[in-house]
């Protein structure tokens, strides 16, 4: 069975927008699809399909662009993505090159019931471009100047991600609160023991105050009572760690939501033009 992805929205197409101001670059063509793509690259596809869907969503054209791309490249067969870079190129200011993507995708579905849609739409294209290469030559001043550079590609901004000290501070302090609450358990049964040996009246010695209080026993009675001071410190600051985790887990969870902004969700936008109207969709696979 022949396997495709699913294309944002085939009414793509049919959307009118102002494009963003970038030099045009030079167009490349698509090279013909042989053979059907594997399991693995097929999983690969829908993977770069649904990251370029978030950056497009995201008005990030450029990152749409190099995940669309990739996921075609990695299956041939779903030529539906074809409509999705063609609207992508098409906002990233980059014409010709949505012209190419628009009749690769009629010479591979020519029986697309959008084909006269389509076919619309790269005369739109068309005009728009000859338009600009018209006004470009007016405007140019003798000699023309040499054409500028295009743009560098600004390098994504780095995401936003959560530091891992809350966990550590919340594991070391719980590991602390434990180890604290069984010292306590035990010195606290410890020191009971010990003092219910100084009562007894058959201890022959008197030490430091109390009557009837073997030397040796005291001396690990002391030795109890000071481990469970100890053991209570311990599991105080083990619980306050445990505390001031979570706090610090709460407000880097705030960090990362504002640095990240909303979830981008499906939304159907209707778009009119004195040429066109269509919806642009968002979706998934």
């Amino acid at each position: 069975m022949r396997r495709k992805l699913l294309s944002l929205s085939a009414a793509l197409t049919l959307v009118m927008a102002p494009a963003v101001a970038f030099a045009e670059e030079p167009t490349k063509s698509y090279p013909d699809c042989g053979r059907e793509p594997t399991d693995a690259e097929v999983a690969a596809a829908k993977g770069a399909f649904q990251a370029g869907n978030a950056s497009f969503n995201e008005a990030d054209y450029a990152r749409a662009i190099d995940y669309w791309e990739d996921a075609y490249r990695r299956d041939c067969t779903a030529n539906p993505l074809l409509l999705n870079l063609a609207r992508a190129y098409e906002l990233a200011g980059r014409k010709r090159q949505a012209v190419v993507s628009l009749e690769t995708f009629l010479a591979r579905e020519p029986s697309s019931g959008e084909k006269d849609q389509i076919n619309r739409r790269i005369e739109v294209l068309k005009k728009k471009i000859a338009e600009e290469d018209a006004a470009a030559v007016v405007a140019a001043p003798p000699p023309p100047p040499a054409a500028p550079p295009p743009p560098a590609a600004e390098s994504p901004a780095p995401q936003a991600k959560r530091s891992p000290g809350p966990w550590i501070v919340i594991g070391v302090g719980g590991a602390a609160a434990i180890v604290g609450t069984l010292g306590v358990i035990s010195n606290k049964k410890k020191v009971d023991d010990y003092e219910a040996q100084c009562d007894r009246k058959d201890t022959p010695l008197v030490v430091e105050g109390r009557d009837n209080c073997d030397f040796t026993i005291s001396k690990k009675g002391n030795d109890a009572r000071t481990a469970l001071n100890v053991s209570g410190v311990i599991t105080g600051v083990g619980v306050a760690a445990v505390a001031a985790g979570f706090i610090w887990l709460y407000f880097d969870g705030k960090r990362v939501a504002n640095a990240q902004g909303t979830l981008k969700r499906p939304l159907v936008t209707p778009i009119f033009s004195p040429q066109l109207a269509g919806l642009n969709l968002s979706g998934a696979f």
